[in-house]
């Protein structure tokens, strides 16, 4: 049996060979890996049925789901090792980036993103080669402890579990999330620690023009709310906005809107900084300066 099986949606076989394969060859003497891509060219299939497709062919206990534009440092395997080792066997998901789980909405603030995560934030994440030995992207707590959810980029699910993915996201999003509150409603625990990765991000699926972005953001929250009324993650979160008065989803998102003449706008190029959407489905723009 092997001792990993790194599970990949592929969009872009040239991609996926110089990122995510060329890093794990370079350690396959010291590991047993399993590679298991799911070629998805034209997008035949979501994320979470192509998924789904991977753990059955899965030969491992221990399911690296991984995109396509990561590259694992070269120690990632014996640091992923080291932190199964340390969980008792109650773990469901291990991540490389998440927020940890002892902090709510109220302590972190104006958080946005990636932006001012000091003191919340676990993991290490890389925006490039060129990145690493200085100041990663994401910066967090390099010690293994429970997140909220883990990010999509990478994450490491306990197959014994016996937790799948929901077919009802149809899309590229949040699928990822979901099976992270599954795990947690299940009583296994979701842990986050120094899992070094470089995330080439621009090849990933894009947020821009993606329409049911918030068709999914509502269906996983209608779907935990009630079990989980608070939840941060990485690019996302939900609670109740005390400024609205409401329940709200907030998404910091490098997607694009509509102006007043139809024109398609970067919310970056616009200063906006998130997107809440109150549960009566009134979005709000929030800018650098009001946070």
């Amino acid at each position: 049996m092997p001792d990993f099986s790194v599970i990949t949606c592929v969009s872009n076989p040239d991609v996926y060979q110089s990122c995510l394969v060329d890093s794990v060859n370079r350690v396959r003497s010291r590991h047993d890996i399993e590679i298991i891509p799911i070629i998805n060219n034209n997008n035949l299939y979501s994320a979470s049925n192509a998924l789904n497709i991977g753990i059955d062919a899965a030969k491992s206990d221990n399911l690296v789901f991984v995109h396509q534009d990561v590259v694992l440092l070269d120690d990632w395997f014996d640091l992923l090792r080291k932190a199964i080792e340390q969980t008792d066997d109650d773990w469901g998901v291990i991540g490389s980036a998440g927020i940890d789980l002892k902090y709510s909405r109220n302590d972190i603030g104006a958080w946005g993103g990636a932006k001012s995560v000091d003191t919340v934030a676990v993991g290490t994440v890389y925006e490039h080669h060129d990145a690493v030995g200085n100041k990663p992207y994401w910066d967090g707590c390099k010690e293994l402890c429970q997140i909220h959810c883990a990010d999509e980029c990478l994450f490491v699910l306990n197959k014994a579990t016996g937790l799948r993915f929901d077919s009802q996201f149809n899309g590229f999003h949040f699928y990822g999330v979901d099976v992270c509150l599954q795990a947690r409603a299940a009583a296994y625990k979701v842990y986050g620690c120094h899992l070094p990765i470089i995330h080439y991000g621009k090849y990933s699926t894009s947020f821009v023009g993606d329409k049911k972005y918030w068709v999914y953001f509502r269906y996983l929250y209608n779907k935990w709310r009630l079990r989980f009324p608070e939840l941060l993650g990485t690019h996302m979160h939900w609670g109740v906005n005390p400024k609205y008065d409401s329940r709200e989803l907030t998404s910091y998102i490098p997607m694009t809107i509509s102006d007043n003449d139809g024109l398609s706008v970067s919310i970056k190029s616009m200063g906006i900084q998130k997107i809440i959407l109150d549960s009566d489905s009134t979005k709000h723009y929030i800018t650098d300066e009001e946070n």
